[in-house]
Parts: C-alpha cells; sequence; structure tokens
C-alpha cells in the first residue's frame, strides 16, 4: 500500500465550495463542468492531497456523514496559527489546538459543514507531502499538502475493521478514545504516518447514505500482485465489488462496506 489516496464527500454547491477551498484554504482546484465534480489538491492535485466533491441535490436536513472527521497535513505547527488567522479574517469558526498521537491539530468546518482537522506534520513520519500551490492566498511554507488521517464513522466496528485488516490487508496497529471518549481503532496504510492512516470510530447509531452513495475514501497501491490477491480473496468469499479500469495502468477495486461508505483500492502505475 502506497497510501491514502482521496476522499469523496458532497457538496450542495460547487461554485460555493470551489471558493471555500480556493479562496480560504489555498488549494488548488479543478471543476469538471461536464460531470459537476470538483477536485481540490495540492499544486498537482496529486493522489494522497485529492479531496473530490460531487452535487448533491436531495433533502439537506435528513443528511448523516459517515466521516467522523479528515485531516488536512500542514509542514509544521506555525502553520496551524497561519490557519487560525486566514479563519478569523474569512469569520471561519474552529476549535482550540489539541493532539492526536502526539501531533498538533484543530477542528473546523467547510462551507458544507463537514468536519475536517488541520494537522501539523512538523513530527510526522511516513507518506510524505505533496506539492505546495503557489496561487493561493497561503505562503507555501505553511500550506496544506495532503490529507490524513481519515476518521470514519461505523456503528459495525468488528465488521468493518474485517473488511480493512482481512480483505484490504491493512494493518491494525493502534487503539486510542477521541475526546469524546469514542473507541477508535489506527489501521496502517502504506509507510503510515499522518498520510497513511485510515480511523475506525465506534458510532452508536446507523448512517443513512445517500441514493446514490457519494461518500468514498480511496487507498493507493503500486504492487499489481497485492492488488491482485486482494481481487481474489473478494472473488473468492463472493462480496459485492465492482472493478474500473480508468485507464492504462490505473485499476480500482470498489467495495461498499455494510455501514454504506465506499471504499476503493487502487493499483496505480501512473502516480
Amino acid at each position: 500500500m502506497n497510501g491514502l489516496r482521496s476522499v469523496t464527500l458532497w457538496t450542495y454547491d460547487l461554485k460555493e465550495t470551489e471558493s471555500f477551498y480556493k479562496n480560504i484554504l489555498g488549494l488548488n482546484t479543478l471543476m469538471n463542468h461536464d460531470t459537476n465534480i470538483l477536485h481540490v489538491g495540492d499544486a498537482n492535485i496529486a493522489p494522497g492531497t485529492r479531496l473530490i466533491f460531487k452535487q448533491y441535490q436531495g433533502d439537506q436536513e435528513k443528511i448523516d456523514s459517515h466521516f467522523h472527521g479528515i485531516a488536512l497535513r500542514v509542514p509544521t505547527d506555525l502553520a496551524l496559527y497561519e490557519y487560525k488567522q486566514q479563519f478569523d479574517k474569512h469569520e471561519v469558526t474552529y476549535e482550540s489546538v489539541q493532539q492526536l498521537n502526539g501531533k498538533n491539530l484543530f477542528k473546523f468546518h467547510d462551507n458544507n459543514g463537514h468536519t475536517f482537522h488541520i494537522i501539523s506534520d512538523e513530527l510526522n513520519a511516513g507518506v510524505p507531502l505533496g506539492t505546495a500551490y503557489d496561487d493561493g492566498p497561503i505562503s507555501p511554507i505553511h500550506q496544506i499538502q495532503g490529507i490524513g488521517p481519515v476518521m470514519i464513522k461505523s456503528p459495525e466496528t468488528q465488521a468493518t475493521g474485517s473488511l480493512l485488516k482481512n480483505i484490504f490487508e491493512l494493518q491494525l496497529f493502534a487503539e486510542y478514545k477521541t475526546i469524546d471518549d469514542e473507541s477508535a481503532l489506527v489501521f496502517k496504510v502504506g509507510a503510515g504516518g499522518n498520510g497513511g492512516e485510515l480511523h475506525l470510530i465506534d458510532y452508536p447509531k446507523a448512517i443513512e447514505s445517500l441514493n446514490p452513495p457519494i461518500e468514498r475514501v480511496a487507498i493507493s497501491i503500486d504492487d499489481i500482485e497485492h492488488f491482485e490477491n486482494i481481487v481474489n480473496h473478494v472473488k473468492e468469499i463472493e462480496m459485492e465489488h465492482h472493478i474500473i479500469q480508468h485507464e492504462a495502468g490505473l485499476i480500482s477495486l470498489f467495495i461498499r462496506d455494510l455501514t454504506g461508505i465506499i471504499i476503493t483500492i487502487t493499483f496505480d502505475t501512473v502516480n
């Protein structure tokens, strides 16, 4: 496994979301007007830095999220205060700095209400950061350059954990309690660190998924034999899945967890 690849989320307003991530967070954005999909990320919108937003036009009051939180990685502790100043300027509400596994972070919500954390990579090792985007309002030395950890909620942590460990072959290597005393399991992806951790949060109630489902977390893999072993295992146990050949050197396995979230393994020799 290489690490986390991307997270796909819903948005009520693509243009407003593009403005939030470009003009406030200082990230690069790419809007596909044919598909109504927005890509957000580092200078190259590269895997490991990528957020994908799809338009949602359903009932906003009934919507719930499978994500407990998504961390956005900055190079240093000082960058946290750069973003605090930016949020103050644009009247974005945020919480005080806390620690997760010894790394400083603080929580905020985007224009859609999604929960995010700005997390410092100052004491981090593992999956490297991406490339800073020079044209944004945030100095490149402080800018968000990656995603992770990604924290997903599950009322069936044993079943979802089994999928991550036994099917996707992620390494379960830590447990902790959140600040709200929720149980959390930490799965290591690739080299680990902020960009290579998937956290599974015990959630007390069922999550109502969108129809069709939108929320997805994707993981990159660069070993075709490993990818084929995962696919064969899925076929052997007759688990529902989809395989999409995007282009030469890029193929994805899609599985929808029983909680409703889509988890993807992408074999990638391109990026």
